[in-house]
């Protein structure tokens, strides 16, 4: 697989590997599971920091980082760590 981030041109390889990153992947259901215990995870994480933190600019910025971490962790489960 290539690296991406380090390519100066447009290979058919690296064409394959973007086409990969965007392509949808239905999840198995291990990835399934997976994705249920991130999510649990995330949330209860969240729901301390409201019951927690006080309503402030860093408060907003650290739920959305979490939302943000929601993301990348279904992107590292559906590719397999693969990016």
């Amino acid at each position: 697989m290539p690296d991406i981030n380090r390519s100066y041109t447009l290979t058919p390889e690296v064409e394959a590997t973007v086409d990969d990153m965007f392509e949808y992947h239905q999840w198995t259901p291990e990835q399934v599971e997976a994705g249920k215990r991130v999510r649990r995870a995330l949330i209860a994480a969240v729901n301390i920091i409201i019951a927690d933190v006080p309503p402030s600019a860093d408060r907003t910025v650290a739920i959305r980082k979490l939302r943000d971490a929601r993301m990348d962790c279904n992107s590292a489960i559906t590719h397999g760590g693969k990016y």
